[in-house]
């Protein structure tokens, strides 16, 4: 089987030898293909890239991708009696029902046999029994990431009519499963040992056979079904640039893969990363309500690098969105807004817009006036608070004094007569 697979590979890589190194027309085969920017979400190359087409296997990339995220790498997963039966041509890894196998392993199956029994296994096992929540998760996460013009009904990819996607959609999809390290190491394995079933059946090997020959390559994932024809996504990643490319609807796997490699190499010969705005560049000011300082400056915070044609501006636009003004005071640094950065209608992603000044707030007239009284207030109540106390002092003391003299002279009074006798004299 392995050498098989190697001969089909040298004989694909001698087709694509007469390419030329750098493919400025690509004329894909099939009925859609689309080449992406990993990073940025740019769409470089684009035929019929928003045309609903069947996914087939591809689908189990966002299948990886919500068990990954909803599940755990070491949950036990009972394989049912719906998880087995299959149609008898379909992809299989031979479960059984009833047997226990790691989510991790299941997955392995999934991205390299494209197990179909797998798929339903996975669905069941992280949506915790519930096939259909975790088909809810499949569409809520496509959404999530960007792909609007899609719609899943099951978890491999096998034909309904009500279960489709486009090649840009595929493409989102594909790049964000494949930015996850557990899906893109899974996908990158050329031969996965399954404990206790490699026995039985051998090494599972990854249908992908560009894994090995083609520089970059990180991983993806193949499809087909009679509605579907053959479908393709590859993941390529050279100088720090990851490239997706999508073929659908091809007639052959020789133009399959001649395609991707097409588009890939285009992607690379012809484009190189640039900046679509620069950390500090200035976008205007923001009027400030109440500031010592009318307005402040903003600017962008971070660079937002994107794919652009060597030797030209990259086809992107910069839209500044800052608040309408802000109150005093404002922090240097602090956000204002946000800047917007577009490919044509689409939004690839956004920077924040900062202050590039301190502005204190303006002293408030009636506040400084309420100081001032409530200060003058407090005085007097401390200056009459004195005087009180100081009145009370100076008559203890005058009555301490005339007691005192009266005791030495030897007089007092008669009481209830207020006349003062002698003492000595009546006694």
């Amino acid at each position: 089987m392995k050498k098989l697979a190697l001969v089909g590979v040298a004989a694909l890589l001698w087709v694509t030898a007469a390419l030329p190194a750098s493919a400025t027309a690509v004329v894909p085969h099939g009925r859609a293909a689309l080449l992406l920017d990993g990073a940025s979400g740019q769409v470089l190359y684009q035929q019929n890239g928003n045309m609903r087409n069947y996914p087939a296997s591809t689908t189990k990339l966002l299948t990886a991708l919500v068990a990954v995220e909803h599940g755990r790498l070491d949950q036990m997963v009972k394989v049912s009696a719906r998880a087995v039966d299959q149609p008898p041509d379909s992809s299989s890894c031979y479960l059984k029902e009833g047997e226990e196998q790691r989510l991790e392993n299941l997955l392995f199956g999934l991205l390299l046999a494209s197990g179909n029994d797998c798929a339903i296994a996975i669905a069941e096992g992280v949506g915790n029994g519930s096939y259909d929540q975790f088909i809810a998760w499949m569409n809520e996460t496509a959404r999530r990431v960007g792909a609007v013009d899609s719609h899943f009904t099951n978890p491999h990819g096998l034909h309904e009519d009500n279960h489709f996607t486009t090649a840009q959609d595929l493409a989102l999809i594909s790049s964000a499963s494949l930015s996850n390290p557990t899906i893109a190491n899974m996908a990158a394995t050329r031969e996965f040992f399954w404990p206790g079933k490699s026995e039985m059946n051998g090494p599972y090997y990854n249908h992908h056979q560009m894994l090995g020959f083609y520089d970059g390559m990180v991983g993806g994932k193949t499809g087909y079904t009679e509605e579907a024809n053959l479908t393709l996504v590859t993941a390529a990643s050279r100088n720090g640039r990851l490239l997706i490319a999508v073929v659908m609807g091809e007639e052959n796997k020789q133009n399959q893969y001649n395609d991707t490699i097409e588009l890939l190499d285009y992607g690379f010969d012809e484009f190189e990363t640039k900046s679509a705005v620069k950390d500090g560049t200035s976008f205007g000011t923001v009027s400030v309500t109440g500031g010592k300082e009318a307005v402040t400056g903003v600017a962008v915070k971070g660079t937002f690098q994107v794919s652009g044609p060597k030797g030209a501006a990259p086809k992107v636009s910069v839209q500044p969105r800052p608040l309408p003004e802000v109150t005093a005071p404002v922090a240097l640094g602090q956000n204002l807004g946000s800047l917007e950065i577009r490919e044509g209608d689409r939004l690839l992603g956004r920077l924040p817009l900062v202050a590039t000044q301190t502005v204190a707030a303006k002293p408030d007239t009636l506040q400084i006036g309420l100081a001032w009284l409530t200060t003058v207030l407090k005085w007097l109540l401390i200056a009459f608070a004195s005087l009180f106390l100081f009145r009370i002092i100076v008559k203890t003391t005058r009555r301490f004094l005339r007691r005192n003299r009266m005791r030495t002279a030897g007089f007092r009074r008669t009481p209830g007569s207020g006349r003062s006798i002698d003492f000595y004299r009546t006694r």
